[in-house]
């Protein structure tokens, strides 16, 4: 068996948060996975949050509207400190009216690049499919209203047949 080498080290980080704490829900583990100095590099996260308690908010958000979350890992590659992951999450969009019904299913694909030190993660910048995301979840993409453009100005009336043509 082949020794055990600090990537193998960073990329089993990462694949025990993908699937003890965001599919499994096991929270408990996020401070042993996750720095208390940990950033979303993600454009749009709040910038003035930091350590464990962004994952937790994260998490209590997506949890209020799917259900049944399930990171299926499909690649994990490491250099150096960084690990990329590409996953498919899978989960079920709750019932709006609150019942327990099954909810509508939803499939998107992404991929993060996790930067992780000293056996924790340090950083993260996430990519997901919203697109796909939110045309599952029933929204239609409709290019803005855009002003009516003025008509094209008619073409000269062609000469009459007993005139000469202009040189």
């Amino acid at each position: 068996m082949a020794p055990i080498t600090p990537l193998d080290l960073n990329k089993n980080v990462v694949r025990r948060y993908l699937e003890d704490v965001m599919s499994a829900g096991q929270l408990e583990k996020l401070d042993n996975l996750v720095s208390e100095n940990y950033v979303d590099r993600t454009p749009g996260a709040p910038p003035q949050t930091r350590g464990p308690a962004v994952i937790r908010e994260s998490l209590a958000r997506a949890r209020t509207l799917f259900q049944d979350i399930h990171y299926s890992v499909e690649d994990l590659i490491a250099e150096g400190d960084r690990v990329v992951a590409r996953y498919t999450v899978r989960a079920s969009r709750k019932p709006a009216d609150g019942s327990e019904s099954p909810g509508t299913p939803i499939e998107v694909a992404g991929v993060t690049i996790f930067r992780v030190a000293d056996g924790q993660i340090q950083e993260t910048w996430i990519v997901n499919d919203q697109l796909q995301l939110f045309r599952q979840l029933g929204y239609t993409l409709q290019p803005p209203a855009a002003a009516t453009p003025k008509p094209a100005p008619a073409p000269p009336a062609p000469p009459a047949k007993d005139q000469p043509a202009p040189r």
